[in-house]
């Protein structure tokens, strides 16, 4: 598993489970050995996983109480946040990438990170349709990440550019409304400044106006830290996206 979502509106942390091929919804108190709330599991749920790592993440819309994950091959599937049991999707989104996903309430779109693509849809979309809007190209410079986020206040989509896993890769902000090859708004050379370490997942946090990246050292393409630590949280004071 390579993530998980926590739903500030209901309290509520949401897990996937590759191996049970379930998702657990646990209370935002959750502590030691603690049963889940709620267990979605089953045939009818149409989680198919055919390897460990093809259904790892999950993102949560807590203002319309939805649970998204992706999964193998190439699909979204879209379930109602209290459902519980051996329950079918509300709703189905075919021909994406399997990447990341975040959703916006705000500005009712969703947000698939493609490799070297920002694809954003709308969020109610259903079954095998284009995104409306594709940030891509040189100018854009988009990279890869397990995890990245939306800001829907200020409209920004807060992910990695630069190649995967190179020594260049920033973390970026394009608007919601960008389309084509545009280049970010905002760039934050985060490897650069903590001395090396590989950005891997992104966490906001709009009170103390900083961003919190989940970070390594191990990649092969990048020098190893300096202090030898090789797993790391590291923080950025970036004022300019809030």
């Amino acid at each position: 598993m390579h993530g998980f979502a926590y739903d500030p509106v209901h309290d509520e942390i949401i897990v996937t489970s590759p191996f049970a091929q379930a998702i657990l919804i646990f209370r935002g108190g959750a502590n030691g050995e603690e049963p889940p709330l709620r267990v979605i599991q089953g045939p009818h749920t149409q989680i198919i996983a055919p390897n460990y790592n093809s259904f790892d993440r999950a993102t949560v819309d807590g203002v319309n109480g939805e649970i998204y994950v992706p999964i193998a091959p190439k699909s979204i599937l879209v379930f109602d946040q209290q459902a519980n049991g051996d329950v079918a999707p509300k709703r189905r989104l075919d021909g994406t990438q399997g990447g990341a996903i975040a959703v916006d309430p705000v500005h009712n779109v969703l947000v698939e990170n493609n490799h070297d693509a920002l694809m954003i849809y709308d969020r109610t979309a259903s079954g095998n349709v284009k995104p409306k809007a594709v940030i891509e190209g040189p100018k854009a410079n988009v990279g890869t990440m397990m995890t990245f986020q939306v800001y829907p206040p200020k409209g920004w989509i807060i992910a990695g550019c630069g190649p995967a896993y190179a020594s260049s890769l920033a973390i970026c902000a394009w608007s919601i409304n960008d389309n084509g090859d545009v280049a970010p708004r905002w760039r934050l050379p985060a490897q650069q400044l903590s001395g090396g370490y590989q950005p891997s997942g992104i966490a906001l946090d709009p009170v103390h106006k900083e961003i919190m990246l989940s970070a390594s050292g191990q990649k092969i393409q990048v020098a190893r830290p300096s202090s030898g630590i090789m797993n790391a949280v590291t923080t950025f004071y970036w004022p300019e996206i809030y």
